[in-house]
């Protein structure tokens, strides 16, 4: 009996094992697999952000219309001294809303005004140095209103957007050698070109106002308005310059 008894609580050990390795196999082939895994979705948009893309998209019907993309997503590095460096710029960055052209290519970036009370000189050379990048690619950068209900009319601001748009690099191609010094010269071309484009110096970044002088500086001589009769730009002193540290709010990037 007792032989019997020991066999029998070696056999209940050896099952239990069996069953401990069974669970174990099984638990690890189900984690690999993720089919015990559970996600719960996150806000992507805030009602704020989601107001205003729907507010561009009117804006630009019929073009594509994005929020929330990093610079390295939407721009590559054309050259640069320390392409690491370059790229790492990239990585730092990101902006609220890109809308595209028919060549899928970015032409606008957008950033929604926010207040910060600190570190606001160092959140400002990181607005200039985003503006620079997306400039230097025939991106134009501009700052919005926070609420829509502090923005022209959708046609009226395509209007002036029109007039802001900057010449776009050409394309990328796939042939090396001659093609490439072609390429090249084509990039400088547009590198002097873009350095004076509409009269902004290189770290302005075009703020609600400086865009509503556009048409005065390309000698077109439109009057102002005041937001909330239909048209945009706040009015100001005389004297006063179209871009200055309260023509803008830096964010966080």
């Amino acid at each position: 009996m007792e032989m019997w008894t020991i066999a029998t609580v070696i056999a209940a050990v050896l099952v239990l094992m069996a069953l401990t390795l069974w669970a174990v196999k099984r638990s690890a082939r189900n984690a690999s697999s993720g089919r015990d895994d559970r996600y719960t979705p996150e806000r992507i948009l805030t009602p704020e952000q989601a107001h205003m893309l729907d507010y561009l998209q009117d804006t630009f019907p019929g073009q594509v219309v994005l929020p929330n993309i990093t610079l390295t997503g939407m721009l590559s590095v054309r050259r640069a001294v320390n392409r690491t460096r370059a790229q790492q710029r990239l990585n730092e960055q990101k902006v609220d809303f890109i809308v595209c052209g028919e060549d899928g290519r970015p032409s606008f970036a957008f950033d929604i005004e926010q207040h910060h009370l600190s570190d606001a000189k160092a959140k400002a050379h990181k607005v200039k140095m985003k503006n620079r990048i997306l400039k230097s690619a025939g991106v134009r950068f501009v700052f919005l209103k926070n609420g829509i209900h502090r923005m022209p009319s959708p046609a009226d601001f395509r209007a002036q957007l029109n007039l802001a748009e900057l010449p776009k690099p050409p394309p990328k191609v796939d042939k090396r050698d001659s093609a490439m010094q072609q390429l090249e010269s084509q990039f400088s071309g547009f590198d002097q070109q873009h350095s004076s484009n509409n009269g902004f110096r290189e770290s302005e970044v075009m703020g609600m106002s400086g865009l509503m002088d556009l048409p005065r500086q390309l000698g077109g001589g439109r009057p102002r308005n005041k937001v909330g009769n239909g048209s945009f730009g706040e009015s100001r002193q005389p004297g006063e310059s179209g871009f200055d540290g309260s023509s803008y709010d830096v964010r966080g990037g």
